[in-house]
């Protein structure tokens, strides 16, 4: 599948994507991405979410090789949210959207200097990602900010992500968002900064989070995004997740 259909010729080389973001901490490229797929994506994920009962709490590692794909949410004071699992080995929840999650991984591969395939198939470390589809509602969907990291001895690379929005800040919501922190500690607005054909690369080592979502009085869309998650799988589930650590069942 030729890339020319998700992204435009304006979109950032992988060298590029390196050099900016270990200058920067992270990099909004606008103009990057076709705006002919932000309808089918948006959507598919704002009726998706609206209709769809989460399974579980939100996972923030502890991933299975082999799990399904499921629906989940979280409301603690670290964060409120929704977040959607897609793992590789199943049938795609939204087909394009894990087609555009796959192109972006193949150029975060290439700006890591690794192999275009890495993640996308099986391999001894279990490496691999899932695609993350959150959406944070109105009136209360957060993220603290924070500094991601990889499983203790498997600092191998950058942590390169990526952020695929789908809804904007200006145009769905009114305030909150996604902030990133350069190198100097700074904080950026970036969700101000991120309009239809926008993307940012950033990393994930960089503190970064996302602010209390205000909505429009006249709209009650929240903030709704995509990126692929790097992960280490696991091959066996964790005794105290044996015991039920994810059994609670969530409604809306």
């Amino acid at each position: 599948m030729s890339t020319r259909k998700f992204f435009t010729d304006e979109f950032p080389s992988p060298e590029q994507i390196k050099t900016d973001v270990q200058n920067s901490a992270f990099k909004v490229y606008h103009n990057a991405i076709q705006t002919d797929v932000y309808d089918k994506v948006r959507s598919f994920w704002l009726d998706y979410f609206l209709k769809d009962q989460p399974q579980r709490e939100v996972a923030r590692g502890g991933l299975l090789l082999g799990e399904e794909n499921f629906n989940s949410y979280t409301d603690t004071d670290f964060w409120s949210l929704y977040r959607h699992f897609d793992f590789l080995w199943n049938e795609p929840t939204h087909q394009l959207t894990t087609d555009i999650a796959i192109e972006l991984h193949k150029i975060r591969n290439a700006a890591l200097n690794l192999p275009t395939e890495y993640g996308l198939n099986y391999n001894p470390e279990c490496y691999g990602f899932y695609v993350s589809t959150s959406y944070y509602p109105p009136n209360g969907g957060m993220m603290t900010p924070h500094a991601d990291g990889y499983p203790k001895n498997k600092k191998e690379f950058m942590l390169l992500h990526f952020m695929f929005p789908i809804t904007f800040k200006g145009q769905d919501y009114e305030g909150g968002g996604m902030v990133v922190y350069d190198k100097n500690d700074q904080k950026v607005d970036v969700d101000k900064i991120m309009k239809p054909g926008s993307i940012i690369f950033y990393d994930g080592a960089s503190k970064h989070g996302c602010e209390r979502i205000i909505p429009y009085e006249d709209k009650k869309i929240g903030r709704l995004a995509m990126f692929a998650v790097p992960v280490y799988f696991l091959k066996e589930k964790p005794l105290e997740e044996k015991k039920g650590r994810f059994s609670k069942m969530f409604s809306k």
